[in-house]
C-alpha cells in the first residue's frame, strides 16, 4: 500500500515538473518573440554555418535546442558548439544551460532569413 502511494507521489512530481518546465519555455518563447528587436543586417565576415544557424533559429521563432540544430543541418556537435560560441560573443545569440542541454535564443534579429 505504502509503495503504491509512493509511486503515486513520484509520478504527480514528475506530472509537475513536466508542466512547469513547459511553462518556463512557453514564456521564454513569447517573451523572444515579443522583445525582438528590428531585423540588422548580418556581418559580411560571418561564416556559412553561423548564417545557417541563424536562418533556423529565424524560422524556429528564435529559441531552439542545441541538439536540434546539430539534426536539424547535419553538422558535428563540436562545429555547432565553436559556431554557437562565436555567435554569442557577437551578441547575435544566447545560449542558457536547461539541465543537460543548451537553449540558444536569438538576441537580435537578422534580415538574413527574409533576403533569401
Amino acid at each position: 500500500m505504502l509503495t503504491a502511494v509512493l509511486l503515486v507521489a513520484q509520478i504527480a512530481a514528475l506530472l509537475i515538473a513536466i508542466y512547469a518546465g513547459r511553462s518556463k519555455l512557453r514564456r521564454l518563447i513569447n517573451g523572444a518573440q515579443n522583445a525582438a528587436p528590428p531585423a540588422e543586417p548580418l556581418a559580411d565576415d560571418l561564416p556559412d554555418i553561423d548564417r545557417a544557424i541563424l536562418r533556423l533559429l529565424e524560422e524556429r521563432q528564435g529559441v531552439v535546442y542545441q541538439s536540434e540544430i546539430v539534426k536539424e543541418l547535419g553538422l558535428p556537435k563540436s562545429t555547432v558548439h565553436k559556431a554557437l560560441r562565436r555567435l554569442s560573443e557577437a551578441g547575435y545569440v544566447e545560449i542558457q544551460k536547461r539541465g543537460r542541454l543548451n537553449l540558444v535564443v536569438l538576441k537580435r534579429a537578422t534580415s538574413e532569413a527574409s533576403a533569401t
